[in-house]
């Protein structure tokens, strides 16, 4: 997600209509709470729990309002960092500022009540991909809550937003209490699944089978938080030259689509009754085999020939029913 400085904050305040509106949503407190915001502490609209099932982290980092310039406090929780398709989630809580005076004009548009409150949503200057849903608690009080569009879905740009109002809901006196949350989809990392969970990537090829391609002994390898997968290497015997390494790489919690290291022009191939989809390109002497065996686990193979480019997929090719067989069925 983009940040949002200082200016940026100011900006999505400004007026893109030429109307002032009325900000809708009040909600009054608990007979008994007494005054609505003695303090302006956003961090505290959201706890640990709520921010896990959000699928942001914890605790927020807030940002002091700034009076002179009418922006409120905001509180930042970043988006995980393992899950690709997250965005971050921000909230603001005003301390004599009004929502009138915030907003400056800016255009309402789809009202949404939720947790007690009408939260409604302001066009801003930045645009379709960011989505700002508020509501107004009194007179000098107003909540917002803001996310934007994961990658280039400027429609999903409220999807987090909204997710988020329950919660940061049954904060506010009057909301609601103990909310039903879910985070929007890829906003959380995947969960590992599917019958490669278990498998030692060094066993989809015996000793026995690798020796045949005079590949070294296996080398198991691990990925990191931002690409999770576990993998074996045979080293080539070969020199500088010739064939490489044959990396295998196990993944038990990706997208297909967002394997990395899928280059070339990709050609499906049927092995043993399995779709594998073979990578390569004319000039280039790197061959990638991908087995998908979930839609969100795969079994990628990665080797290549530098000396002779055309046979860079011989490994592979020679491999791919060896590992299909020594895979456990999908």
């Amino acid at each position: 997600m983009r940040f949002r400085n200082s200016l940026a904050i100011g900006l999505a305040a400004l007026v893109l209509g030429g109307c002032t509106s009325t900000i809708g949503g009040s909600a009054a407190p608990v007979p008994g709470q007494g005054p609505v915001i003695t303090k302006a502490e956003p961090c505290k609209l959201l706890s640990q729990q709520q921010a896990d099932a959000l699928g942001v982290t914890f605790p927020g980092k807030e940002r002091p309002a700034k009076p002179q310039q009418k922006i409120p406090g905001v509180c930042r929780f970043q988006e995980l960092e393992d899950a690709p398709a997250g965005v971050a989630l921000e909230v603001s809580q005003s301390k004599d500022l009004s929502a009138e005076d915030y907003y400056a004009g800016a255009l309402p548009g789809e009202k949404f009540g939720v947790g007690g409150f009408t939260w409604t949503r302001y066009a801003t200057v930045l645009g379709p991909s960011y989505c700002s849903l508020s509501t107004e608690l009194d007179a000098k009080t107003f909540i917002e809550v803001s996310s934007d569009a994961p990658g280039d879905d400027d429609s999903k740009a409220c999807d987090l937003a909204k997710a988020a109002l329950p919660a940061v809901a049954s904060h506010l006196p009057g909301g609601q209490q103990d909310p039903q949350i879910t985070a929007p989809p890829g906003q959380k990392p995947i969960e590992p699944s599917g019958p490669l969970v278990s498998v030692d990537p060094c066993t989809l090829l015996k000793p026995d089978q690798a020796a045949q391609f005079k590949l070294a002994a296996a080398r198991p390898m691990n990925g990191s938080s931002n690409d999770p997968k576990n993998g074996c290497q045979w080293d080539d015997t070969d020199g500088e030259d010739g064939k490489k390494a044959l990396d295998l790489w196990v993944y038990t919690a990706t997208k297909t689509e967002d394997v990395p290291g899928l280059d070339g022009t990709p050609a499906e191939q049927m092995v043993n009754g399995k779709k594998w989809i073979v990578y390569s390109a004319p000039d280039s002497p790197l061959c990638v085999a991908l087995y998908p065996v979930t839609p969100t686990s795969a079994i990628k193979l990665d080797t290549g020939d530098l000396t002779d480019k055309a046979k860079a997929c011989e490994i592979p090719q020679a491999v791919m029913p060896l590992v299909t067989a020594n895979a456990p069925a999908a």
